[in-house]
């Protein structure tokens, strides 16, 4: 598996809050599945390693997401641009978090919120 440190909690003071980091030292890139025990109103994944980030809010269609690049260019990732990668949040509080994200060699912080 290429997915080498992989941690998650969550918040005992708030409830439906998971937080996690995730580093990638594969030769490939790889899709991750986390079980964040809720259904997520708001999921971010970041690499850090880039300054990249990902964002799906409630009320956006699933999969998709906002891309942040670290200039601040945002754009809005989904069904019309299958080439990149998008959030998906299944209805049993998995998030699913495609290749074209987790890249290889770099390491990435997320959350979600209920």
């Amino acid at each position: 598996m290429a997915i080498t440190v992989n941690t998650q909690q969550t918040s005992s003071g708030v409830v439906n809050h998971s937080t996690g980091f995730l580093t990638n030292d594969a030769g490939g890139a790889v899709a991750v599945s986390l079980a964040v025990g809720f259904v997520p109103r708001m999921f971010e994944i970041v690499n850090i390693t880039d300054r990249i980030g990902y964002k799906w809010i409630a009320g956006m269609t699933s999969p998709s997401s906002i891309k942040t690049i670290a200039t601040g260019v945002r754009t809005l990732e989904g069904a019309e641009s299958p080439t990149i990668g998008t959030i998906a949040l299944g209805t049993d509080g998995t998030v699913s978090v495609p290749a074209t994200i987790i890249i290889a060699s770099k390491s990435f912080t997320w959350e979600a919120v209920a």
